[in-house]
């Protein structure tokens, strides 16, 4: 099974009330993390393993996410709703207006190649008038949905702009947004409660990461003094990313996280930037 690496468990939990509850669940190759909230959108228990995973491969996650499921006894509770993200880069947002169903499948063998092992799933992306189209190892997919029959299934791109859009006012000019997700970066720029921009670069060192964020500072003609970027994901300000971006960007935030989401008194530490992506899953309808 994974190594567990944060758990946090708010008094107000209560498992015999989990048919009132949401149950948020976020998959990657190395990571599996999942949030429990209320209607209110309170949070009331939130989990996160660490998993010895081959990046390339899901050979090593299949089997650490069939011991997650046995094992954790919450995972079997009746939960109202269930949302399950999926994370990683076979994706990509095709306008509405050239989306075609019958070619979905080719939409994704010009970017990632073979679909051999893969389930495509297709997110309505209201935000981009568009749709996300995007795999997932199939043999992983079959396995959750025999443990959670009833779940959505949503990619963490489309979870993530939800996010950026609920922590974005009517009065809040221009911002960019950009949340890290190991090599890879999702970036969106919003004018006011508008996105004016979205799309998502993989990077290999620091210097790809700075110039994807300045790529889009220029060519919509931003201010480094005075527009701000506004991080997520699994980042510190001891990371040279942070360390490289601060120089050329004056007004550096890490976000909080989305506003639609009311953390508990024992969530405490534990920077809320870090689980962006999980809360933002619990945003989807």
């Amino acid at each position: 099974m994974g190594i567990i690496n944060t758990n946090i468990i708010e008094d107000s939990f209560a498992k015999k009330d989990a048919s009132k509850y949401n149950l948020s669940i976020l998959i990657g190759m190395d990571r599996f993390s999942y949030a429990i909230l209320d209607d209110e959108n309170h949070l009331l228990a939130l989990k996160s393993y660490l998993i010895n995973a081959d990046l390339k491969t899901s050979k090593r996650l299949h089997p650490a996410l069939q011991e997650i499921f046995i094992e954790d006894e919450t995972l079997k509770l009746p939960f109202q709703k269930m949302t399950v993200g999926f994370i990683n880069n076979k994706t990509t947002f095709v306008p509405n207006k050239f989306y075609q169903v019958e070619e979905v499948d080719t939409y994704l063998t010009k970017q990632v190649g073979s679909l051999e092992t893969d389930q495509v799933f297709v997110d309505e992306v209201e935000l981009m008038d568009a749709k996300n189209v995007y795999a997932f190892d199939q043999e992983v997919y079959f396995l959750v949905k025999g443990y959670l029959p009833n779940a959505r299934f949503v990619h963490n791109g489309t979870s993530v702009l939800q996010g950026f859009f609920f922590n974005q006012n009517s009065s809040s000019g221009k911002k960019v947004y950009v949340n890290v997700k190991g090599d890879h970066l999702q970036i969106a720029l919003f004018d006011n409660q508008e996105m004016v921009f979205s799309n998502s670069f993989a990077f290999q060192n620091e210097q790809d990461f700075i110039y994807h964020v300045m790529l889009v500072f220029n060519q919509f003609g931003l201010s480094p003094e005075l527009n701000p970027v506004i991080l997520s994901g699994q980042i510190t300000k001891d990371s040279k990313i942070y360390r490289m971006l601060f120089r050329y960007i004056n007004k550096i935030q890490f976000s909080e996280a989305p506003s639609a989401i009311q953390l508990g008194g024992n969530y405490q530490g534990i920077p809320t930037h870090f689980f962006f992506d999980l809360f933002s899953l619990g945003l989807c309808e």
